[in-house]
């Protein structure tokens, strides 16, 4: 599941909250023992990887250097059958959990990271998780959750997508049934191709402080990724069909460089239990500003996580146990053709000469060199230069490294 950044969007509804409503910012309850709540983050993804992420809970501005809230968090655990079966997990340092509430209301301490090989487990039966918070040649705290049914599948019929020139959108469509389940969530990840305005055979190479030809790849085409950051959730309690036809779940502006070229999206689907599901949606409107002054706080939410060892220590998050639908999709503008380009950067030229000092001067000043000035002689005497946003993809975010299984690249 990608809900890593929920925390940071309530501290920072919250705070905006507080400034247009009478509602007072939401604070980070201490627990009886005057420690900061403990974050348990993931999801049982029977058939698949378990990840699970631990973090602490503290207020942003506080001076509190509580050793036990400051310190990396050590792991290990274990998955649990009703049969026996058991799975030890991988314990890894997450760097980003340290520092994904960085600017915001409140942090989390360094965290940490269990991995399980959930792949081969049987939807059929229900499953706990248990880790224990570890120093150096002892156990500081154990934490176990409740028992989890394994929610089933949905079926992913489709993906779609379909223009909307009113709104100047691509919508992107979800068909499905839904098997019997009718609370779920959904996490995409997507990846696209796009180029820069400008082509150039040239490269300037500020080693030597001369222009040649590129060596390999030029700076033409670019690829980026993205996770969806937000808690995407919903419900078909008030449906009466077991299914969903083209639901729109996502779109993108027509012009957008994702749509330039070739673009990928894949959806991962589950089912969730209504315990689960209504956690999250109190989560959500909490960091959307939407709750009422009624609405329970995340510490007033009950988890289905407990400390076993120490009753007083706060818990936060609510995990599930499900198998997961995949499902990918690909946008081509070759064929589709509903980008709609911005207008290209303004183009400054500057002819250079020769003098390596000129060119270094440039390149420092954020051109790249574009085409050859030929005179009399069969050799440039000089270069147009132009901004390098216009020649390097990589000044627009990208990289020059193709996701994973991508098709045929255009070089």
């Amino acid at each position: 599941m990608n809900t890593r950044y929920l925390f940071r969007l309530l501290a920072l509804s919250a705070a905006l909250s507080a400034a247009t409503a009478c509602i007072f910012p939401y604070e980070v309850d201490l627990a009886e023992n005057g420690e900061w709540p403990f974050v348990v983050e993931g999801d049982i993804q029977i058939g698949g990887k378990t990840t699970v992420y631990l973090s602490y809970v503290r207020p942003f501005q506080s001076k509190d250097t509580n050793e036990y809230a400051l310190r990396p968090i050590q792991a290990s655990g274990y998955i649990q059958g009703e049969d026996g079966t058991r799975v030890e997990s991988r314990t890894a340092y997450d760097p980003i959990s340290s520092s994904y509430h960085s600017g915001s209301y409140y942090s989390t301490s360094p965290g940490g990271v269990l991995e399980f090989d959930t792949s081969q487990l049987s939807p059929h039966q229900r499953y706990r998780l248990h880790f224990d918070l570890l120093s150096p040649g002892s156990v500081t705290e154990s934490f176990e959750s409740d028992w989890l049914e394994v929610c089933p599948a949905p079926t992913i019929d489709a993906l779609s997508y379909s223009p909307h020139p009113e709104f100047e959108e691509l919508w992107i469509g979800l068909s499905m049934h839904c098997n019997g389940s009718h609370y779920f969530r959904w996490t995409f990840e997507e990846a696209w191709e796009y180029h820069s305005d400008l082509s150039t055979f040239y490269e300037y190479k500020p080693e030597r402080r001369e222009i040649g030809y590129f060596e390999g790849p030029g700076l033409y085409y670019c690829w980026k990724e993205n996770n969806s950051p937000q808690i995407n959730i919903f419900s078909t309690a008030n449906q009466t069909e077991d299914r969903f036809e083209e639901l729109a779940f996502h779109t993108i502006a027509l012009n957008d460089k994702r749509l330039q070229q070739l673009y990928r999206i894949t959806v991962h689907l589950e089912a969730m239990s209504e315990n689960a599901y209504n956690y999250w949606n109190n989560l959500q409107q909490s960091s959307e500003g939407q709750g009422s002054i009624f609405s329970p706080t995340p510490s007033e939410m009950a988890s289905n996580v407990h400390c076993l060892t120490n009753s007083s220590i706060q818990v936060m998050g609510y995990l599930n146990a499900a198998e997961l639908a995949d499902a990918v999709m690909y946008y081509d503008n070759a064929e589709a053709r509903f980008y709609k380009p911005d207008r290209p950067y303004e183009t400054f030229e500057a002819e250079v000469g020769l003098d390596p000092l000129a060119m270094d001067a440039k390149y420092h000043a954020g051109f790249l060199p574009y085409s050859a000035v030929y005179g009399a002689s069969p050799m440039p005497t000089a270069y147009i230069w132009v901004a390098a946003i216009c020649i390097d993809c990589r000044k627009q975010g990208g990289t020059k490294t193709r996701p994973k299984d991508w098709p045929s690249s255009h070089y």
